[in-house]
């Protein structure tokens, strides 16, 4: 689990449970991992949870969020939610 141990994603953060803690890792290696942290997300969750995972962030940027709407081939619209 070497992803889990990089200090590049979890600077702020001691212990992390890849179960208790999926949603928060995911949203972490979309935002800052490379392509081996995502290639062990998707290994390790599968691509659908990833994805779901993704559909539910609110905290990656805009331009973060066009990138995994285009990898994961979904609608625009599915991915940005309007600012409230």
């Amino acid at each position: 689990m070497e992803t889990l141990q990089k200090t590049s994603l979890f600077w702020d953060v001691r212990d992390i449970n890849p179960q208790k803690h999926a949603q928060f890792i995911i949203e972490r290696i979309l935002a800052y991992g490379d392509e081996s942290d995502f290639n062990w997300a998707i290994d390790f969750y599968g691509k659908k949870k990833v994805e779901n995972y993704f559909l539910k962030s609110r905290t990656l940027d805009k331009k973060s969020l066009l990138f995994w709407c285009q990898y994961f081939n979904l609608n625009k619209e599915k991915c940005i939610q309007p600012d409230l």
